[in-house]
């Protein structure tokens, strides 16, 4: 590339994230610089109406008109530097913590979050989920293996109740009255059985479970850190509805294999 074209290029990118609606790169004639106006524009918008289909709940939770404004500053900040669409936003739930106008709700930031999960967890790789036959086959050699987490397995931890208010709030649904909005530890378990993404709340206890075999640790280990979060830990249920959900896609013979 030469220096000229990059800086054109570096000139063209610069105008159009200008915030300035006069902004046009240099030397643009009139007629271009009208077309580029509309260009940018356009850009704004595709960018906008990506970040809206992926992150619903979160414009449901605080409106249409205020999430716009507020993917629009998203938007001029942090343009695509992907060929798609597809995951643009990989870093909009910290642009939400730091939004300051969005500060009356404080789990808005962690439903963000829940949200990317989701989307990547819809765009992550095919592969065959962990048979419940098979892990049952391992016997006692169970409690140290190390459990393969499946590509579209992801775990959101949150003081607030993400997966319920995520759930109130992409059907078409009021929000129940008797959800419990006040911080307490929570989780949510994304995965793809079936290759349809699923969405479920943990209690803490499940929740520490999950990520400790999630992060590599064995069923031995998982269950002991579950136990020092819930006295009463069961762990044969919580562990038939990971398998169930195909958090894993395997077992592996060394920690971190296949991950």
């Amino acid at each position: 590339m030469s220096a000229p074209l990059a800086a054109r290029q570096a000139d063209f990118a610069a105008a159009l994230r200008d915030p300035s609606p006069d902004a046009v790169p240099d030397g643009f004639s009139e007629a271009a610089a009208r077309r580029f106006r509309v260009y940018r524009n356009n850009v704004r918008v595709a960018l906008i109406e990506a970040l809206a289909a992926a992150y619903p709940a979160v414009s449901r939770l605080v409106g249409e008109p205020f999430f716009h404004r507020m993917a629009g500053v998203y938007a001029a900040e942090e343009p695509s530097r992907e060929r798609t669409l597809n995951l643009y936003g990989e870093n909009f739930a910290d642009f939400v913590a730091g939004f300051a106008p969005a500060g009356e709700l404080p789990y808005l930031a962690d439903i963000a979050r829940l949200e990317r999960a989701v989307l990547e967890a819809r765009h992550a790789a095919d592969a065959p989920v962990l048979d419940p036959a098979a892990a049952a086959a391992l016997g006692s050699r169970l409690a140290s293996a190390w459990l393969i987490p499946h590509p579209a397995t992801r775990l959101v931890r949150s003081e607030y109740p993400v997966a319920e208010i995520w759930h109130a709030n992409t059907a078409e649904a009021p929000t129940p009255d008797d959800l419990v909005l006040t911080a307490g530890a929570a989780g949510a378990l994304v995965s793809r059985p079936a290759l349809s993404v699923s969405v479920q709340a943990l209690a803490p206890g499940r929740c520490a479970f999950a990520e400790t075999l999630l992060d590599g640790g064995d069923p031995a280990a998982a269950h002991a850190a579950a136990a020092s979060r819930e006295e009463d830990f069961d762990v044969i249920p919580a562990f038939r509805d990971l398998l169930a959900a195909g958090a894993f896609a395997g077992v592996a013979n060394e920690p971190g294999e296949g991950g």
